[in-house]
């Protein structure tokens, strides 16, 4: 097993991120805007996160994942303009030789500010306290009418944390990489939808586990062992709430916890098929 984990790693480099030539020039940012200047001509233009600003020339496509594509009047894109998450905003003089592809939430973008532009409003508290409300309501449904997944990734978890976190880490590589391609490709653009559906589950199932290992070992604290896993749950994903809110510490926990519960639903997921394999096959 460590054989194959050891070849995927030192393989996955190559896979996702093969050698290109070198006179060409992409720009490429994860967490962050990319800007074609006036004047500048890139290949490819892509945002992972944030939007992309073209007053220049890119000579093959413009994509924006989470944001917006922006379109000044020089600018000239020779195929295709993507936008999931957000909007292509397109100048009077612009040129674009492709397709214009649109994913967004109508909007969604512009209820953001309402809600968080002032922490100190009776909106944001509203807000934050609504939602926590309503997530501890579905995990309680989830972890109630499906318990034995998350009891299967809370034990791999807690027995496998190595291996779990090598899962989460090889999960995220592989998201992000797959998604540009998906939408540079243009023609697996209805794919990402699914991809995005399928790893927002793998975090909401991974974060409730990792909220009901949690709430296990907060309840072993105050020696209450034989509280129900619902308990469990909302006590774990209460006392991460409450991390949240501590500068730095609480963004930290909360990666952590959304890497291994990662790392944990796709660990179960597959060593639960090969075990039901060789089950069959015994």
């Amino acid at each position: 097993m460590k054989k194959w984990f050891l070849i995927i790693a030192l393989s996955l480099p190559l896979v996702l991120f093969p050698p290109v030539d070198a006179s060409a020039k992409d720009k490429v940012r994860i967490g962050g805007d990319v800007v074609v200047d006036e004047g500048t001509e890139v290949k490819d233009a892509v945002a992972v996160g944030g939007s992309v600003t073209v007053n220049g020339k890119v000579r093959k496509s413009a994509v924006a994942v989470g944001g917006s594509v922006i379109l000044g009047p020089n600018a000239v894109i020779g195929k295709d303009v993507v936008s999931i998450g957000g909007a292509v905003k397109q100048a009077q003089g612009s040129k674009i030789y492709g397709d214009v592809v649109e994913l967004n939430i109508p909007g969604f973008s512009a209820m953001i500010p309402f809600f968080f532009e002032d922490t100190s409003s009776g909106w944001f508290w509203t807000f934050k306290i609504l939602s926590l409300l309503g997530f501890v309501a579905l995990a309680v449904l989830l972890v109630a009418v499906l318990p034995k997944p998350f009891n299967l990734i809370s034990s791999n978890v807690q027995k496998n944390l190595g291996k779990i976190i090598l899962w989460g880490i090889l999960g995220l590589v592989v998201l992000i990489p797959l998604a540009i391609f998906l939408a540079i490709s243009v023609i697996g653009i209805p794919l990402i939808a699914l991809e995005v559906f399928l790893a927002g589950i793998a975090f909401l199932v991974g974060y409730i586990a990792i909220a009901q290992l949690i709430g296990d070992k907060i309840a072993a604290l105050m020696k209450r062992p034989a509280l129900s896993v619902i308990w469990l749950t909302v006590m774990g994903l209460l006392a991460l709430w409450l991390i949240g809110w501590v500068p730095f510490l609480g963004s930290l926990v909360k990666a952590v916890v959304i890497l291994l519960g990662f790392g944990g639903v796709l660990a179960t997921l597959f060593t639960s098929r090969k075990r039901v394999r060789l089950e069959n096959a015994l």
